[in-house]
């Protein structure tokens, strides 16, 4: 399980270049404070007796040595610690990717592909800022204000105490603005997951959309989650609209008490011009560390309630990748049921299932909806997890072969059917981008979808759209069972694959099945009984029980539900 992650911890995995960036960034820094010294020297200079012009040139090219040398140094700060964010988010992201692969399928039953975008997308872009500009900022603001305030000390400490009198305040203030942002700004986060999950839903149904002319709706629903998200904002703006005045008043105060006191010194001849020069000089540059600190706070507590969202999903059990005491096994075929039973949530569908399907057959699985079909082969291919000693495979228990092994050997194809945006060729060779244009082409023309692949511009290079957006249902389908068939399994399993195709279209697909897979295993799915009428065998389902097994003429004479199913769908009379 991966640990939960801080931003300290993102920033130690590249330690090295933020050091780097952060010594180049002290460089400046150091060049910028001893400006005001300079200034010093040139105003007790001009102001005293014996000064002349190289005096004078002196330090002018003191101030345009301090220039180069910020010049060359700012280059450096901004390649370490701007470089090392974006590294930071690269790694990030690709880790956070990778353990969403890993998860179990019941996951991403409970979270929203809007949700898991905007933090693979928003959060990471926060945490970024986080990590690159929030420290950047943090560290020059503490940096400038305690040098600042060791050159003012070291110039007049009576005069720098007073100057500082506001400071406590703004530690209060920088607390608990901080903590305020950090709340607000992990709602605005959520917020912009369910923007993004509303776009996205009606993007990707937008054929629904347009064919019950809900339009208007759509644009209604993603108004309202629009107008959550600038509420949200308009939250947090408020904070910082009030933060950064408080801050930059607190400032002036401390000028203010500078000016009326420093003046009095001048007069006095307690202090130089020359000193009420530099301090007041120092006092200036004091707004921005204080500015710096009230914007860093900002920018890095957003970005802690972005990685706090992170951490909720890396903190997810991953599937374990690594199986101990499991088979490489090289599936032949055979598969057996043995008194299964399994439940979900507690309800059971699955009631004392057994039955044995020989390698090489064709069998049909058909029943009402909810019989327990699906589930049957899900457990097989262990999509769900069998109880122990119910799913064989060649005589093994299926929980003891390895599921790489159970996946190269059974390929599951469910109903609802994924195309990826694309080339036809890129979806049909998805699973080895390797295979020849013959090979694809095979595939194609068993799956009946060559001739339709044929006609689109570009053929086979035909982009498909989004979540194959320019397909109907039966195009993706087939384009789905091509790619499976290129798997060249041993157990092809289709689940209601058929159920967008004609029954022209899907007797030839199914006669060309049988053919190919002539030797290995076919089990398809399937509410339409004549489909599978002809099969080795047909397996009958009714709320979780095998009711009914057996060849076609066989189920006919039992005239049960079968016989009942395929009357009604072939409109015989008893």
């Amino acid at each position: 399980m991966n640990k939960k992650k801080t931003i300290l911890s993102l920033l130690l995995s590249y330690k090295y270049s933020f050091l780097a960036g952060l010594l180049a960034l002290s460089i400046v820094d150091l060049c910028q404070l001893s400006i005001p010294l300079v200034i010093e020297r040139v105003v007790d200079a001009l102001t005293l007796e014996g000064a002349g012009f190289n005096d004078i040139s002196k330090y002018g090219l003191i101030m345009v040595g301090i220039a180069v040398t910020m010049s060359i140094f700012r280059f450096f700060w901004r390649y370490f610690i701007m470089g090392a964010a974006r590294k930071i988010e690269q790694s990030l992201r690709n880790e956070f990717f990778a353990h969403l692969q890993g998860l179990q399928f019941d996951f991403f039953s409970r979270k929203k592909v809007g949700d898991l975008m905007a933090h693979t997308v928003n959060d990471i872009e926060t945490l970024k800022f986080a990590c690159g500009l929030g420290v950047l900022i943090a560290y020059d603001g503490i940096f400038l204000l305690v040098f600042i305030f060791g050159a003012m000390l070291y110039i007049s400490p009576i005069l720098t105490l007073y100057a500082f009198i506001p400071f406590p305040i703004l530690a209060f203030i920088i607390i608990k603005f901080g903590n305020m942002i950090e709340e607000r700004f992990q709602r605005v986060q959520d917020s912009f997951s369910e923007l993004t999950e509303s776009a996205r839903t009606s993007i990707s149904g937008i054929k629904v959309v347009k064919a019950f002319v809900r339009e208007k709706e759509e644009a209604g629903d993603f108004g309202n989650a629009s107008s959550d998200y600038l509420d949200r904002n308009l939250r947090v703006i408020k904070i910082w609209g009030v933060y950064q005045p408080v801050i930059t008043f607190l400032a002036g105060i401390a000028t203010a008490i500078f000016l009326w006191l420093g003046g009095v010194k001048t007069i006095t001849l307690d202090i130089t011009l020359g000193n009420f020069a530099a301090i007041l000089l120092y006092l200036t540059m004091l707004t921005w560390p204080m500015m710096a600190m009230g914007w860093a706070v900002d920018i890095i507590k957003r970005g802690n309630a972005s990685l706090n969202r992170i951490n909720d999903i890396l903190l997810e059990t991953p599937q374990s990748v690594t199986e101990t005491g499991t088979l490489d096994v090289d599936i032949k075929g055979d598969v057996e049921f043995r008194n299964l039973n399994f439940s979900y949530n507690g309800k059971r569908v699955l009631k004392d299932a057994s039955f044995k399907i020989p390698r090489g057959s064709a069998v049909g699985i058909t029943g009402a909806t909810g019989s327990g079909k699906s589930t049957l082969f899900q457990l097989l291919t262990r999509v769900e997890e069998p109880p122990f000693g119910t799913v064989f495979i060649d005589g093994v228990d299926v929980r003891e072969i390895k599921k790489e092994s159970l996946r190269k050997g059974v390929v599951y194809v469910p109903q609802e059917t994924t195309v990826f945006s694309g080339t036809v060729r890129d979806n049909i060779s998805f699973m080895n981008p390797a295979l020849t244009d013959e090979e694809i082409e095979n595939a194609a023309r068993i799956a009946e979808i060559y001739d339709d692949i044929m006609e689109f511009p570009g053929g086979f290079d035909a982009r498909v759209g989004e979540r194959g957006l320019t397909l109907s249902g039966g195009q993706r389908q087939r384009i789905a069972l091509a790619r499976a068939l290129l798997l060249k399994p041993a157990v092809l399993i289709l689940d209601d694959v058929f159920s967008s195709l004609d029954l022209r279209t899907e007797s030839l697909v199914l006669r060309n099945l049988r053919r190919e897979m002539k030797g290995r295993t076919l089990l398809v799915i399937s509410s339409r009984v004549p489909s599978i009428s002809g099969f080795d065998s047909v397996a009958v389902f009714e709320k979780g029980r095998l009711v009914e097994s057996g060849v076609h003429t066989e189920l006919m004479q039992k005239n049960g539900i079968y016989a009942g199913l395929y009357r009604i769908q072939t409109f015989e009379t008893i």
